[in-house]
């Protein structure tokens, strides 16, 4: 009816779609145009992709056009259940990131216990950490001893990073957040071995401060 232009949000949510092996959660939250607002959706997402529980294989894939099958057929981009994706379609190859929260204890043992980052990705697999962030959360008594603190490959002691975190930085009474840089130079990568966080020199000791560990890495394919 003229004059009486309708302007609330219209919503459409729908749960459910034909497609097989996808749970898709089109939402479209968006005024009429009569009303000014075009292009306003309520301060929320446009489309969601929800996965189911249990979900292992890839959550989205980007195929080409044998559908990723066959000795040449591949998958040019895909995101897994963890969301870390893999792109080129180089079989094999993913880019991650991981956060772990390091408790005083695990801080405490370092040296003798190295705490790990990240898992053995497989069979002919191989970790590149890109880059690493240590974040020290000051408590309220200092740690002592110890030594220098940096990523190696599970059972190594070699530095895979340019940089490391001083010990200094985690015995002293204060907060921190340190970038260990680039990748070390001329790594020769071990396959299928994790990569642990790990302290030279010795133990801490004392203390009862925490960090929080953020790595960022690729799996490369040596098959």
């Amino acid at each position: 009816m003229a004059g009486n232009v309708n302007t609330a949000p219209r919503e459409f949510l729908r749960q459910a779609t034909r497609f097989t092996r996808l749970f898709l959660r089109p939402r479209v939250v968006k005024q009429d145009t009569q009303g000014g607002d075009t292009g306003v959706y309520a301060g929320t997402q446009l489309a969601v992709l929800q996965l189911p529980q249990g979900q292992t294989a890839n959550a989205l894939e980007v195929q080409d056009s044998t559908g990723g099958v066959g000795a040449t057929g591949k998958v040019l981009f895909a995101v897994d259940a963890n969301g870390n994706y893999s792109q080129g379609g180089v079989p094999g190859t993913k880019q991650c990131v991981a956060q772990i929260a390091l408790t005083a204890a695990q801080i405490l043992t370092l040296n003798t216990v190295p705490v790990a980052l990240v898992a053995a990705p497989g069979a002919n697999l191989a970790i590149v950490v890109d880059a690493m962030t240590f974040q020290f959360k000051y408590n309220s008594i200092a740690f002592t001893g110890g030594g220098p603190v940096n990523p190696v490959f599970h059972g190594a002691t070699t530095n895979l990073m340019s940089g490391q975190v001083a010990a200094g930085t985690i015995q002293a009474a204060a907060n921190a957040c340190i970038s260990l840089g680039a990748a070390a130079n001329a790594l020769t990568l071990t396959p299928n071995t994790g990569v642990d966080l790990y302290a030279g020199t010795g133990n801490f000791a004392a203390g009862n401060s925490t960090a929080i560990v953020t790595i960022w890495y690729s799996i490369v394919n040596q098959g």
